[in-house]
């Protein structure tokens, strides 16, 4: 059973929009969820606001991150788009140059259909305590059954351990329901214009074949009875992959239809992935950890990153090097001897996201906004502006 975020989480956690109010010597904790349907505030400032994620699309990047902000650049100035919903965006994907969809906290799913000028909610958290209570209600129908029909201590009590599982998951609903809904979700990914997944907080597996237009629970489809946090999700063609917390690794050779448990290489949280030109699996998290595995999955080999922090995602070049980020400012540079060249950014920042606009050139997201390399300000100026953007 769940009761708290991994790391990656509580960094994600610090942007809930909660707030301590005290009145007349009370103390109370007041969590407005209007920020689900209050559209994205405008700033002349917005780059250097939180940013989790930035893709490429077509000829234009674009961003996402703190208060519903969207930022889209097709020449040289960011724009900001026009998004109904201020949480926290926590990713982004496009299945052409013109239908993307992002994720967000309180179960929020925003999706564009003008190459991501202007986005509109497709889900909300309301809407998905409506969608797992009747999928957990069913599960629990269906083991109920199970037990009755079942012969045999050990599977009985196996079948019984996930019944209770599928009662906890309906007393937190129920819960969410007077307190509201604040699950969020972390990633997606976009087959094409019609099929996309999307995981999150606690287990949280959705997926959509019709475009977002109507969304179904597939939770059942991992091995994850505790309902551990699913962090990343990155896939080729039919091979996708979800790690998470705790060490969870899944793997699709399918198109998704189907996913077995892979043997993790670290019992720690993975907060990243991503796939190299020659399909190799690469995946990062907690203190610095990071693997690759040249057999889609099946095993993985240790990376030396030579150091300690967090990494939160990364990319493949053209060149074929391989760029990872995280806090602290770094930036790990894998050639395809797996050497490493541990940099760093002057800013220092917490950073979420990299992406190679050219070679030798890369814009990264984070903490402090947008970032980029080779930096546009020395680390002297980046501790007196206390910004440590650009």
């Amino acid at each position: 059973m769940r009761l708290s975020l991994t790391p990656l989480g509580v960094l994600l956690g610090a942007f809930f929009s909660t707030t301590v109010l005290a009145q007349d010597g009370d103390t109370a904790t007041i969590t407005d969820y209007d920020v689900i349907s209050a559209p994205a505030l405008s700033s002349d400032r917005i780059e250097n606001e939180v940013l989790i994620e930035v893709t490429t699309v077509g000829p234009r990047l674009i961003a996402v991150g703190a208060h519903g902000n969207i930022l889209w650049n097709e020449d040289s100035d960011w724009q900001q788009a026009e998004v109904d919903t201020s949480v926290l965006l926590t990713s982004v994907a496009f299945a052409d140059e013109q239908n993307g969809w992002a994720t967000g906290h309180h179960g929020v799913i925003i999706n564009t259909n003008d190459g991501g000028k202007t986005w509109k909610r497709q889900l909300d958290g309301f809407e998905l305590m409506g969608l797992e209570k009747s999928y957990f209600e069913a599960r629990i129908e269906k083991l109920s059954a199970e037990i009755e029909s079942t012969d045999g201590e050990e599977a009985i009590a196996e079948l019984e351990w996930q019944l209770e599982e599928a009662q906890f998951q309906i007393s937190n609903i129920e819960v969410a329901e007077e307190e509201g809904p604040s699950k969020p979700f972390l990633d997606l990914y976009v087959k094409d214009s019609n099929t996309v997944w999307a995981i999150g907080a606690y287990g949280t597996f959705l997926k959509t074949e019709n475009g977002g237009d109507s969304w179904q629970v597939i939770s059942g489809q991992l091995e994850n009875p505790g309902g551990y946090h699913l962090n990343t999700i990155f896939g080729r063609g039919d091979d996708l992959y979800i790690v998470g917390e705790s060490g969870l690794a899944f793997a699709s050779y399918d198109g998704g239809s189907t996913w077995q448990t892979l043997n993790s290489p670290y019992r720690g949280s993975l907060f990243g992935g991503h796939l190299d030109a020659n399909g190799d699996v690469w995946v990062y998290g907690l203190r610095g950890n990071a693997y690759v595995s040249e057999d889609k999955g099946q095993s993985f080999s240790t990376i030396d990153t030579g150091t300690r922090v967090n990494l939160s995602a990364g990319t493949s070049t053209e060149s074929g090097t391989q760029l990872i980020v995280g806090h602290s400012g770094t930036i790990l540079e894998i050639d395809d001897q797996l050497n490493v060249k541990n940099r760093t950014h002057p800013s220092g920042s917490v950073m979420t996201d990299i992406i190679e606009v050219t070679e030798g050139k890369w814009i990264m997201t984070g903490r402090s906004g947008l970032l980029h390399w080779p930096a546009k300000i020395s680390e002297e100026e980046a501790v007196a502006t206390q910004q440590g953007a650009q």
